[in-house]
């Protein structure tokens, strides 16, 4: 093999696409490494500078260096095939933990003063991708991924359902409101008109040369838009609400929305989980757990149904 650990990097994240495999943050941790392996002279992965990069950054989770770490072992792997003198990382080097943080949510005033933002973008084609895909991710609980990996085939506005294509090319069906359709239908239109030559291309959500969103691109604007709505935090240490918040915040909405109506949660969460696209319910119940709302509207759930039960007993 021949090129520097960049060039390898993308022949090695090349392979791993063509296998099927996402590796949207792993990508991008691979080529970090990479580069960074480059701009300091290093032609041959080590467990120390695996070990060594992975732990570069501060404040951060455990399992955040985990899964640094991780990201570069299978790049590891794959280099030692072709040159032994590469030395894939012991899988124990790290300890694996997943300490997810609280989710930073968002409140209806928040999203529509994110939509007010947007709204001020130029060119209006700009204006209305931002205003239609934070719309669709309140409103939906979409991943942004799913959102820009959109295509115009995947909706269906006669049966008013969306085609989501989640992680590992698994695909799900979601219902939509009749308004979301017709918000949606009416940014396609604006699109086509103000972006003629873009093409036959099948993107529902475009940038300005009408060409595919890009996710970086999407969380550069929406945090530019998250500052001039003032919704970043004063503390330099607090979360900063990201594209993900919207699809936390739908979740823990749902959530609520079921304890107050005194829905059956535990049968309702599958349901959930299947819409959110969640592999294991576990993804899904962790928010039971991790947002302080969240375990006041269950507390008083549980009120009310030991409340309705004690009368039931005494009648």
């Amino acid at each position: 093999m021949t090129g520097g650990l960049r060039e390898q990097a993308g022949d090695y994240l090349q392979m791993r696409h063509d296998l099927g495999y996402e590796l949207d943050r792993p990508g991008r941790l691979v080529r970090q490494f990479a580069g960074w392996c480059d701009d300091a002279g290093i032609t041959r992965v080590t467990s120390e500078t695996a070990l060594e990069w992975a732990m570069l950054p501060r404040d951060v989770t455990s399992w955040y260096r985990w899964l640094r770490l991780s990201a570069v072992r299978g790049f590891a792997a794959w280099l030692h095939a072709f040159d032994p003198a590469h030395q894939v990382p012991p899988a124990d080097l790290l300890p694996c933990r997943q300490d997810r943080p609280a989710p930073c949510l968002l409140s209806g005033s928040d999203v529509s003063a994110l939509l007010a933002e947007a709204g001020r973008l130029r060119p209006a084609v700009h204006a209305a991708t931002y205003q239609t895909l934070i719309a669709l991710a309140a409103a939906t609980g979409i991943r942004p991924c799913e959102a820009i990996r959109m295509n115009d085939e995947d909706i269906d506005p006669a049966s008013r359902v969306m085609t989501v294509h989640g992680k590992n090319h698994k695909e799900r069906q979601i219902p939509l409101h009749p308004a979301t359709v017709a918000a949606l239908a009416g940014y396609a239109r604006l699109r086509d008109r103000e972006l003629p030559r873009r093409g036959a291309g099948p993107a529902f959500f475009v940038s300005t040369s009408g060409a595919r969103l890009t996710p970086d691109r999407a969380r550069e604007v929406f945090a530019m838009l998250v500052t001039r709505a003032g919704l970043a935090p004063g503390d330099p240490g607090a979360r900063r609400p990201t594209l993900n918040s919207l699809r936390h915040s739908f979740a823990v909405t749902t959530l609520i929305s079921w304890l107050a109506d005194d829905t059956d949660v535990e049968a309702s969460l599958p349901v959930l989980s299947a819409w959110m696209g969640h592999k294991k319910p576990r993804s899904t119940y962790w928010y039971l757990q991790a947002v302080p709302e969240l375990l006041q509207a269950a507390s008083d759930h549980m009120a009310r149904a030991a409340a309705a039960s004690s009368i039931r007993t005494r009648t």
